[in-house]
């Protein structure tokens, strides 16, 4: 499972964004039944772990809704979304599954194709298992992104099931510089000139990386699942993150794409690469990491 879009040369904590270009805001590959089952698996063990909406944010996320379904739909062509009657309507031939709206958003059917295999629940079912909830939901379900949206600097939305050691629900009301105040270097970051810059001036690509010796997406803390380093079992976990603005409603939109790469199977110089990143980190960067106990361990075998 690797594909990396990007590869660390050293630790650097700081914003790092960049103008996305002429970049995708989503990408969709072949490995979207390996994500959609893990999505699927997260929300039916406890959907209000990984799905969280506050009240009353109707009009901003009608507002996100109707983008990313639309930009979707440029970017993927056998993604569609339109409007017939008085129902929303998203068809994605990749996943085999149709989603009907009401004008206010909400889900009133999900039909899937017999040929869908996006699921291990799923054999030709009629409706998925479960429903989803909201077209927000409905969209996060299709792409291989996880989905925050913050409006006036608080995070009021998160459709996150691949979280790396973070809890979406510990995170719901908090501000940029609250989610990240544990962040070892992140301290005197001018948190809101990155607001003004993403709400005003995006879209941005940024991209995150750390070790883990598990290559399970879903690395929520619950599942302990990520910090004990042993030589067959170390994990690149490479995050691009795309931030896009929606300045006439005061919201950001942050799409995650996580990709997982076995260390094992990376080049000489690119392990050698990580192993310098290590050697280069503070005590508090380190810890952060949970590599505090296994940075010998962990620069040894990236050093073979």
């Amino acid at each position: 499972m690797s594909n990396l879009p990007w590869f660390p040369t050293k630790y650097n904590v700081s914003p790092g964004i960049k103008k996305l270009g002429g970049e995708k805001h989503f990408i969709i590959d072949d490995l979207l039944p390996l994500y959609k089952n893990e999505k699927q698996d997260a929300r039916a063990e406890n959907i209000s772990e990984y799905y969280l909406e506050e009240q009353n944010q109707t009009n901003l996320m009608k507002v996100i809704c109707f983008w990313m379904a639309e930009q979707l739909s440029k970017e993927y062509k056998h993604i569609s979304f339109y409007s017939e009657d008085d129902y929303y309507i998203l068809d994605n031939e990749m996943t085999g599954e149709t989603v009907y709206t009401d004008e206010s958003l909400n889900v009133l059917q999900v039909t899937k194709s017999p040929l869908c295999a996006c699921s291990k629940s799923c054999s030709g079912c009629k409706y998925p298992n479960p429903l989803y909830t909201s077209l927000f939901d409905a969209l996060c379900s299709q792409i291989q992104e996880d989905v925050c949206v913050m409006q006036n600097d608080k995070l009021v939305s998160a459709h996150v099931c691949l979280p790396s050691w973070w809890s979406p629900k510990e995170k719901m009301m908090m501000s940029m510089a609250e989610i990240h105040k544990d962040v070892p270097g992140m301290e005197k970051t001018a948190y809101e000139h990155i607001w003004n810059a993403c709400l005003h001036k995006a879209p941005f690509i940024r991209y995150n990386w750390t070790l883990t010796n598990s290559p399970v997406l879903n690395q929520h803390p619950t599942k302990n699942i990520g910090k004990d380093f042993d030589q067959d079992s170390l994990y690149l976990r490479v995050e691009r993150q795309v931030l896009k603005g929606f300045p006439n409603v005061q919201g950001v939109l942050f799409l995650i794409r996580t990709y997982v790469a076995d260390v094992n199977t990376l080049k000489k110089s690119q392990r050698k690469a990580i192993a310098n990143a290590i050697e280069g980190m503070t005590d508090q960067e380190l810890e952060y990491k949970g590599l505090t106990n296994h940075k010998e361990k962990v620069i040894l075998v990236c050093g073979n």
